[in-house]
């Protein structure tokens, strides 16, 4: 299955919609093919949510923040789900959910509607000045406008387009994803020329290739536009080289990782008790704590904060004291940056980060980059052989031995994994130190 971003669409302060997205330029409506996520559960930027059916391929719908999902809106089997309607409702984790009104979420229409219709103001604007909606500043954040997700970058260059500073972006501030790219060709807009400038200057913003729209109109009488079959065959042929991109671009971070594996069982347990807190705040206040144990750089850097998605590359934010404050009180502070904290004026030793929001082109230097992992089921080797002698015995017919029964494998235990991402030679030291910390989460709470 092809990954696909999911988009959202604001209409208040405690939640947002989920809209059906076009994953391919013809695509204009689809079907539910299962949900992966249950109401009420949580889930991670990255995470899998849902898997939607279209006419040639099904394909699966990650999220691209943290949150909680309210309410199903379009359930599995649901066909005929018109593009940009909303099929789900969901808030960010920890917000008081239980005021929100599910039946006015439903009937609002989506703040990422398609271009064709105009917005609702200009459709019934009050005789007199209204003060703006609490949300008002979702609706017109462009900071992204012009700029290009990955595989939107890889496509313009794919395909030579010329004029891609002519391409409206639908996902989030405005940011051009490989699915506005691909309607740009299916609607014959693209000019196509050889001499097209790779896909990291057509990153650039819209604005800096305004001020010469002479050159750009004289490309365009010049460039044929691409046909529906060629866009057609981007489509299939881009989804599979960006999945190469993909696997390439992993490899290139695993050279620098280090990974640890901490028992979950005990941090899963804090987390439940108190939905305030995250695997990650534990991380990031373990992570602070052996900074003062093992120094990452030759500069005393004991600093730490969280990245979240920029306009061209993840920005930072330092969340500070974290060494010093309970992880209860570090979980509000990191929630508190996710949503209105500053840029921090120099790069923190080590930044929280979601999976997969860094890249090789993005990571920063002298700056370690803490990635968590969900919990996961994992079996001991004994207890892994003991699986795959009964497997061979059932496939030769042999009957069980009493041995064999005393190894009948346990109840798989559960573990998290934590990434550090750094050049520092002492990062398997710092892994460990942040590993111990982690088997007695409780003493973090502090």
């Amino acid at each position: 299955a092809v990954a696909a971003r999911f988009h959202t669409a604001a209409v208040n302060a405690e939640a947002s919609q989920f809209t059906m997205p076009a994953l391919s330029p013809t695509m204009t409506e689809g079907g539910i093919a299962r949900w992966e996520k249950k109401e009420g559960e949580s889930f991670s930027a990255g995470d899998l949510l849902l898997q939607i059916e279209t006419d040639k391929a099904q394909m699966d719908v990650e999220a691209q923040d943290d949150g909680v999902l309210v309410k199903i809106l379009a359930a599995e089997g649901a066909q005929g789900v018109k593009v940009n309607s909303p099929i789900a409702i969901i808030a960010e984790e920890g917000d008081d959910i239980s005021s929100i009104d599910i039946g006015a979420l439903s009937a609002k229409s989506p703040a990422s509607a398609p271009a064709s219709t105009p917005p609702p103001a200009a459709k019934a604007a009050p005789a007199a000045a209204a003060p703006a909606p609490a949300d008002s500043h979702h609706h017109e954040d462009k900071s992204a406008q012009g700029v290009f997700a990955p595989a939107a970058a890889f496509a313009v260059h794919a395909n030579h387009i010329s004029n891609a500073s002519e391409i409206q972006g639908s996902g989030p501030k405005g940011r051009v994803l490989k699915g506005d790219v691909l309607r740009f060709l299916k609607e014959g807009k693209a000019v196509v020329s050889k001499e097209a400038k790779p896909a990291q200057a057509a990153a650039a913003p819209a604005a800096s290739s305004a001020a010469s729209p002479s050159a750009s109109a004289k490309k365009s009488a010049a460039a044929p536009a691409v046909s529906s079959a060629d866009s057609e065959t981007a489509f299939l042929v881009q989804s599979l080289e960006s999945s190469v991109l993909r696997h390439l671009a992993a490899l290139e971070l695993a050279k620098k990782t280090t990974t640890v594996q901490v028992s979950a069982e005990k941090l899963v347990k804090l987390v439940k008790a108190n939905k305030a807190l995250s695997d990650g705040a534990f991380a990031l206040r373990a992570a602070a704590l052996a900074l003062h144990q093992v120094q990452l750089t030759k500069e005393a850097n004991s600093r730490v904060g969280i990245a979240v998605e920029g306009s061209r590359a993840p920005a930072v934010i330092e969340i500070a004291d974290a060494s010093t404050m309970g992880v209860v009180d570090l979980a509000a502070a990191i929630k508190e940056a996710k949503k209105s904290g500053a840029a921090a004026s120099s790069m923190p030793a080590v930044v929280l980060a979601a999976e997969g929001l860094y890249t090789p082109e993005t990571l920063p230097a002298n700056t370690a980059v803490l990635v968590v992992g969900k919990p996961h089921e994992v079996v001991s080797s004994v207890d892994a052989a003991a699986v795959l002698d009964s497997v061979l015995d059932d496939l030769t017919g042999a009957g069980v031995s009493a041995k064999q029964q005393a190894q009948s494998p346990k109840k798989a235990a559960s573990a998290i994994d934590v990434s550090v991402i750094s050049d520092s030679p002492a990062a398997a030291a710092f892994a460990g130190k942040i590993k111990a910390f982690l088997s007695n989460p409780e003493l973090l709470t502090f």
